[in-house]
């Protein structure tokens, strides 16, 4: 077999959806997973919620119809003790055009990209294991064993280890992946549900301890319990029991019937002290494991992929240099970190609490709500929306709160389910300008646009949002003010670069930073 271009070490979800976000581009993929086949993934998948931010991401792979279509939307996610509502972060107000998450299982969105691959031509080569792997040359250098025992050597352009929390690519790399100890366990199943679902994913405060419901298609819920050291493993516990946790925890009238399944497993949670080394890289469980608490994790990874497409993608056409993919490490580690700051604020809630502490959390999860912290900072932080890559000065909280953006914010507007008619679509692996007129279009407006037509040709295209409706222009004028101006937009619909109206060739000097300062090695 002739070295790929690319080489995907793991078959699951996020190494399948980079494979289909570089197929998409032009860019051909090898896809090898262990797995003896495909049936043998999991199909009780611990992850069940897909956010907002990814469900916008997933449009230009063509997943987003089929996904929502497949989940229970989650328009809210309410925090409850004593059988009282204590507050609700509400995601319909989010500037999204898919303001809600998704209960869906894992293993259904990973069908669909299996599905998705292979119309794009692509498949998962099955019983293909990365045995050993050398990146001291230019290029990296993988023994792969197959199931029959046969042995072979390949040496891609670039190599991505998408292998899980136990990834083989980062052990022979000698990556260090330190975290937390997390000495609890997990216990999850799925039960059929009746009762009158009260909010799209619950998290119940109870005497006994914390209480995750999730919602899911077919009326069927997601519990979860924490497995303390030395308690007896509730996935080993009969319906009796679990129907008593969940009546000692909500005053919810649910009844529960029998499981479908249930497990308890113990959280590794861990970063790579780098998710780039030379041209091997992290992606998803490989890279970080995230306590699971929340349902952060699963999209954390998938928008791995597609952060590091368009740019592997950009690097392979020569459009940009490789020392573009450094951005991929430093704007993926600090993704991790605004999710574990935010899984640490729902762990430190989630604490069994004294009787005061208790009475604490419940008073400050009100004052939340009544303050607007829930839906202006809570429901961005939790949907994904609201993570930049813009440098944080200050605690998390603060960041969806920004008046102005700035580059490394995510936009809105830019998706196939658009908001306003008028706004443009991303483009698959290329920068977007658009010019922005501020609160009146100046008399000299269609020059300005034509000039910067003019100085990007070729570069990126310009979209003219003098067009925007009302409603468009009111949401892009909290984010880009009242002047005009010229704003660069990545393909994964974060803020590239600012310049005002008239001066385009700022943007240019832009895009040239971002150019090889030599041929690429396809190229030599």
């Amino acid at each position: 077999m002739n070295d790929p271009r690319i080489l995907i070490v793991g078959g699951g979800a996020v190494g399948s959806l980079l494979a289909c976000d570089l197929l998409q581009q032009g860019v051909p993929v090898r896809l090898v997973d262990s797995k003896p086949s495909l049936a043998e993934s999991d199909p009780h998948s611990r992850a069940v919620m897909i956010w907002p931010r990814l469900l916008e991401l997933l449009e230009k792979t063509g997943l987003t119809k089929a996904l929502t279509a497949r989940g229970r939307p989650a328009r809210d996610v309410s925090f409850f003790a004593g059988g009282e509502r204590l507050g609700t972060v509400p995601l319909g107000g989010l500037d999204s055009p898919h303001p809600f998450g998704l209960g869906l299982v894992q293993r259904e969105l990973e069908d669909l990209l299996w599905a998705r691959l292979a119309e794009l031509g692509g498949t998962v080569e099955c019983g293909v294991t990365l045995e050993a792997l050398d990146n001291s040359g230019p290029l990296p250098r993988a023994t792969l064993r197959h199931a029959d025992g046969r042995t072979e050597e390949t040496s891609p352009e670039w190599l991505i280890g998408a292998d899980g929390a136990g990834s083989a690519t980062r052990r022979l790399l000698g990556i260090d992946y330190p975290g937390l100890p997390f000495p609890l366990g997990i216990a999850l199943g799925d039960f059929p549900l009746t009762g009158p679902a009260v909010s799209g994913v619950e998290y119940h405060y109870g005497s006994t301890g914390l209480l995750p419901l999730v919602h899911l298609p077919d009326g069927i819920c997601r519990l979860a319990t924490i497995v303390m050291p030395g308690e007896d493993d509730w996935s080993e516990k009969p319906l009796a029991d679990w129907q008593a946790m969940v009546d000692a925890r909500t005053s919810i009238p649910y009844r529960l019937g029998e499981p479908l399944w249930k497990r308890t497993y113990y959280p590794r949670p861990g970063v790579a002290e780098s998710f780039r080394a030379g041209r091997v890289l992290l992606a998803g469980d490989a890279a970080h494991s995230v306590v699971p608490l929340g349902g952060q994790g699963l999209n954390l990874g998938l928008q791995d992929a597609l952060n590091l497409g368009w740019k592997l993608a950009g690097v392979l056409r020569g459009d940009f240099g490789a020392d573009l993919l450094d951005s991929y490490d430093t704007e993926r580690q600090q993704a991790v970190e605004h999710i574990r700051a935010l899984i640490r604020t729902e762990m430190e809630l989630s604490a069994p609490p004294t009787p005061e502490d208790a009475a604490g959390r419940d008073a400050g999860i009100r004052a939340a709500e009544a303050s607007g912290f829930l839906a202006k900072v809570a429901a961005p932080l939790m949907s994904q929306t609201g993570l930049s890559y813009a440098p944080l000065n200050g605690p998390l909280w603060r960041a969806p709160l920004r008046r102005r953006a700035v580059p490394g914010d995510r936009l809105p507007l830019f998706h196939a389910s658009r908001l306003d008619p008028a706004a443009p679509l991303l483009e698959q692996g290329a920068h977007l300008a658009v010019v922005w007129p501020g609160d009146s279009r100046p008399p000299q407006w269609d020059a300005l646009v034509a000039r910067a037509r003019t100085a990007l040709a070729g570069r990126a295209g310009v979209h003219d949002l003098a067009a925007l409706g009302a409603a468009g222009h009111r949401l892009l004028r909290g984010r880009f003010g009242s002047r005009p101006l010229l704003a660069l937009v990545r393909p994964d619909g974060h803020l590239a670069h600012l310049a005002p109206a008239d001066r385009p060739e700022e943007s240019l000097a832009h895009l040239d930073r971002l150019t090889p300062r030599s041929p690429a090695p396809s190229e030599k």
